[in-house]
């Protein structure tokens, strides 16, 4: 049979898949399972059977997983009982083990049922990164390895959410790794599509376990999708999302375990059309912090903001009231008590922290272009009777900052506001 998968080195920086790479194959799958759906041992089995049932079918398999369960948090909670901080690359070298441990475990079960099935690290399967430990990218992947074991008929197992960089050290991806890998794999493999299988049935108008009556989205635009994400949506990771956009790779979202809806990303209806909202986006962590009284000049004090920045402070809303007062709001977990006391004493300012915050957004297209979204937003925080210290607006996404606690009204609020919770309704 005429194989058509290339071997090549496929760079991820943009721009067409470099001179000899695969050629797409619809006999090729490439799948990505997530922690919880590896969760435990009845799961991994379960999951085998499907990637053995596509095999004797006569599917090329390559599957991407990350880490089973809660193993990601156990691995940092150990790192931490030997060094208070511990050095970056110590802790890439011990994090990239929950990936391998999956993949090993994966295709031991396939094999289970007489398909032959090999695991491989990142490193091992050609992924290149570059970066720092604990935020690394890919650049480079060599798929030569993976597709020789393809045409030898092997389901291959790869450990997401890492790779080797120039000099041979293990670098890992950051959160959202596997899901990235699974992209980059499946651009590198010129394959027709990657699906993403999680423990729920698609992209959800919102997260169930807040609002039960949210439904999957059949099809959603990249670019709707990948602020879905950044913005509290669980399921993808933005930057594989991205990345997905750019390497044109046609993204499924699905249940792992049963057959249900499905959620395909892609480029969208290429003709104008009029606002459409998809979904509710929400999370909790965010802090407000004012710094108030400084008496240098504008300039002096955007440069001090920068320098937050700098060390990895993601700001949302900045605003000054008043000459010599600054508000924004910081979305993660960035510590602040370590950055915030030399700012105001550089700008002479006092400052304040108010840490009980979340947010909630809608996400869609045109939502500038009909005034009664902005407006029905307004509704809903007036009848809930919350304070809103902070509303942020753009064409795909209105974002209300409200106390942690009255998040969740605020998302079922919404929710039925923007006709999300209507079967049938327009998506």
């Amino acid at each position: 049979m005429n194989e058509s998968f290339g071997g090549a080195a496929v760079g991820l920086s943009g721009g067409q898949p470099a001179s000899g790479a695969a050629e797409p194959h619809d006999q090729l799958v490439v799948r990505k399972y997530g922690g919880s759906s590896l969760a435990r041992p009845e799961l991994v089995r379960g999951v085998a059977e499907d990637l053995a049932t596509l095999a004797r079918g006569g599917k090329r398999v390559v599957v991407v997983v990350s880490a089973m369960g809660d193993t990601t948090d156990r691995l940092v909670a150990l790192a931490g009982q030997f060094a208070e901080r511990p050095r970056g690359r110590e802790l890439d070298q011990m994090m990239a083990t929950g990936e391998q441990v999956s993949a090993a475990a994966l295709a031991l079960a396939v094999a289970e049922h007489g398909v032959d099935a090999v695991s491989l690290s990142g490193d091992q399967a050609g992924i290149t990164v570059a970066g720092p430990p604990g935020a690394g990218v890919i650049v480079r992947i060599d798929p030569s390895r993976i597709t020789e074991l393809l045409r030898g008929g092997q389901v291959v197992v790869i450990a997401g959410f890492q790779g080797r960089d120039e000099r041979g050290e293990v670098r890992t991806l950051g959160r959202g790794g596997s899901d990235t890998t699974a992209v980059a794999l499946a651009a590198a493999l010129a394959s027709h599509a990657c699906e993403i299988c999680t423990d729920v049935d698609g992209v959800r108008t919102a997260d169930p376990r807040v609002e039960p009556s949210a439904r999957p989205i059949p099809a959603i635009p990249y670019q709707t999708m990948a602020e879905l994400s950044y913005y509290g949506a669980r399921v993808l990771h933005p930057r594989s999302v991205r990345l997905a956009e750019r390497k044109g790779v046609p993204v499924r979202v699905l249940h792992s375990a049963r057959p249900g809806p499905a959620t395909h990303l892609d480029d969208g209806d290429p003709m104008e059309q009029g606002h459409e909202v998809y979904g509710i986006a929400h999370e909790t962590g965010i802090r407000l912090v004012r710094l108030t009284g400084s008496m240098l000049p504008p300039g002096e004090t955007l440069r001090a903001l920068a320098g937050l920045v700098s060390h990895g402070l993601r700001l949302d809303t900045l605003t000054s009231p008043v000459a010599g007062d600054l508000c924004f709001t910081v979305r993660g977990t960035a510590p602040l008590t370590d950055l915030l006391p030399g700012v105001a004493r550089h700008l002479g300012a006092q400052w304040t922290v108010q840490d009980d915050l979340g947010s909630v957004s809608v996400i869609g297209t045109a939502l500038l272009d009909e005034p009664t979204c902005l407006a029905e937003l307004l509704h809903v925080m007036g009848a809930l009777d919350v304070g809103v210290p902070a509303i942020i607006t753009s064409p795909s996404r209105l974002t209300a900052v409200v106390p942690a606690d009255r998040v969740d009204d605020a998302v079922r609020a919404l929710h039925r506001t923007f006709g999300l919770d209507t079967p049938g309704a327009r998506l």
